[in-house]
């Protein structure tokens, strides 16, 4: 039997039951509405219908009574759910996740196909009661946030969780703004998920049809992709988005699996939206970005079966077990224990957030476990942790110490892979090896730039870095061991090049040869006096674009001979000449083609 609550009345309620409480016509209200859904409840019907029915019967009859006695209202009957009232949203959360509870002990050791999963939308807003029906935007809102829940699971607005986040405890996921269907503006979610399961990692169902289903059209998708045209760029964009980061080397793209990111992706993002805003986050920051947005259109379209699949968000997630959590303190307590472990978590600090960090203060804001973790969600296999890892090491100077302490990390997060490792398809997708034009995009200029002009604390992190001799750009990833400028021999180009009101190629260039932020600090000592990094100076370079410096130093120097030579000048007069020297190589040859 199940235990309910002895408050509760002995009698059933009927499928088609009444309102608990009659409303006087037209009475608004603010109220937290809970909408339930019984999962592939039409399918279940369409094979078994006085099975279902049964089954349908006895778990409304136990949601009804949940609700009396978290003193909620059951307004109405949806056939395979129920419309509920609370005066409270705290009320309503605790009926919801009470409801779940009981549903998931009600079939502990039951076959799937002996028992039905529910999912679960809350939303507070303003509704009209009338004649004991309810009606308004806040009930279509939990309507459309039921759709968006994992089976088992509860998917709350934005201003339910605010209302209850500080009074009882929610282990709810940030699901982002969703765009649901015939609400105008996007709703901000959150997503708690089933009993007993992690709100970032949510336990695998048993393999049924619907997840068959799932990993069928996640593979045909897989096939549309390898077969489209743009194929080379979409998984350029793909891994971006991944990764969190840009790669072009075809040699490193060709080790990851398209299946195998697309299936992690879609364990990220639960929703079409919220991959729709991630892929557009990466592509707006690449130069040819409208061409990578009709990228990540092409991507969203051919990926919309997958995600219409019923238990995709159930179904494709990885196992989490409270073993990974001992496995996270057990690599962290490997960790601790070595002489170099503040290098580790400088490593590990760099991995999730692509630039170095030396402050300790900074720094301590994390524990090792917490930031094993989180690149542990970043890094799903050992595979993108050792890219990851590689990514970092071959920016910094002391390169031979810092490989060592990969290994280190690696060696310790190993039997954490193993705990967590999934079955992946075999075969890895392939790409032309050829480079294309395209091969070369970067990240957007602007989006690098303002690396070394946002704020204090990336410029401050680098002067420590280079006080530190552990020397990296602000943006890890910008670092580019590429020894000469790509030329273009095409005339138009150069005549193009030779344009000093269109610069956009020259800063480009500059940001992909060497560090932006030593350029300009080089391109702000030639223009005005040597850089000496007091406060004074740092506000000075901040209020000043890499276009604007490359505009005065144009102005400045009127020969190209002219700034060569007051370039080598400045090299020696600011710290850190070697650095210097590399950096102003690079800017001559990327200013040249401007000087007559």
């Amino acid at each position: 039997m199940i235990g309910f609550c002895p408050c509760l009345r002995s009698q059933h309620l009927p499928i088609n039951m009444q309102p608990s409480h009659i409303y006087s016509p037209a009475e608004r209200a603010l109220a937290a509405i809970v909408l339930t859904d019984a999962v592939s409840y039409s399918a279940r019907m369409s094979v078994d219908e006085e099975g279902t029915l049964t089954l349908i019967q006895r778990d409304l009859d136990l949601i009804a009574e949940q609700c009396e006695c978290f003193g909620g209202k059951v307004l109405k009957s949806t056939g395979d759910g129920l419309l509920m009232s609370f005066y409270s949203a705290v009320q309503a959360v605790l009926c919801s996740q009470e409801i779940q509870h009981q549903l998931a002990k009600l079939v502990e050791g039951v076959p799937p196909e002996d028992y039905l999963q529910h999912r679960i939308g809350i939303h507070l807003g303003d509704v009209l009661l009338s004649h004991g029906d309810v009606l308004g935007n806040g009930v279509n809102i939990a309507a459309r946030l039921q759709t968006k829940s994992t089976p088992g699971g509860i998917c709350i607005s934005q201003t339910v969780y605010d209302v209850v986040k500080a009074r009882i405890k929610v282990n709810a996921s940030f699901l982002g703004p969703l765009k649901l269907k015939n609400i105008q503006e996007p709703v901000t979610a959150y997503q708690i998920p089933p009993c007993g399961q992690s709100a970032t990692m949510v336990v695998a169902s048993p393999m049924g049809a619907a997840a068959v289903s799932s990993q069928s059209a996640l593979a045909n998708a897989v096939s549309v992709l390898e077969q489209d045209p743009q194929y080379r760029r979409i998984k350029k964009l793909i891994f971006g988005t991944y990764q969190g980061v840009w790669e072009n080397d075809p040699k490193v793209l060709a080790q990851f699996n398209l299946e195998m990111m697309l299936a992690q992706l879609q364990q990220r993002h639960h929703t079409l939206i919220s991959l729709e805003k991630a892929l557009q986050t990466m592509a707006s920051q690449l130069n040819h970005q409208e061409s990578y947005l009709a990228i990540a259109n092409i991507i969203l379209t051919v990926l919309e079966p997958v995600y219409d699949q019923p238990e995709v968000t159930g179904a494709a997630t990885p196992l989490l077990s409270k073993s990974i959590q001992e496995h996270y303190q057990q690599a962290a307590q490997s960790l601790m224990q070595h002489d170099d472990r503040q290098r580790i978590k400088k490593l590990l600090y760099a991995i999730l957030h692509s630039t170095w960090e030396n402050d300790p203060a900074a720094l301590a804001l994390n524990t090792i476990a917490e930031l094993i973790a989180e690149v542990h969600q970043l890094a799903p296999t050992e595979g993108d942790l050792s890219y990851h890892l590689e990514r970092i090491v071959k920016c910094l100077n002391r390169k031979a110490r810092y490989t060592q302490l990969a290994l280190v990390i690696s060696e310790a997060l190993h039997p954490l892979y193993v705990a967590t490792q999934e079955i992946v398809p075999e075969s890895a997708g392939t790409i032309d090896t050829q480079r294309r034009d395209d091969d070369f995009t970067e990240m957007h200029p602007d989006a690098t730039a303002a690396l070394g002009e946002d704020g204090m604390t990336s410029l401050t992190n680098w002067v420590s870095l280079e006080a530190s001799g552990e020397q990296t750009c602000a943006h890890v990833n910008r670092i580019t061991s590429v020894p000469e400028m790509a030329t273009d021999n095409s005339e138009q180009e150069s005549v193009r090049l030779r344009d000093r009101a269109n610069i956009y190629h020259l800063r480009l260039d500059i940001m992909r040869y060497t560090n932006p932020l030593r350029a300009k600090i080089l391109l702000l000592s030639t223009v005005r006096s040597p850089f000496t990094a007091n406060r004074q100076d740092w506000l000075t370079l901040k209020s000043q674009s890499l276009d604007d410096l490359l505009h005065a130093t144009f102005e400045y120097c009127q020969t190209f001979s002219d700034l060569e030579s007051k370039l080598t000048i400045m090299c020696h007069c600011v710290e850190n000449v070697g650095e210097n020297v590399q950096t102003a190589g690079a800017i001559l040859q990327a200013m040249k083609p401007f000087y007559p």
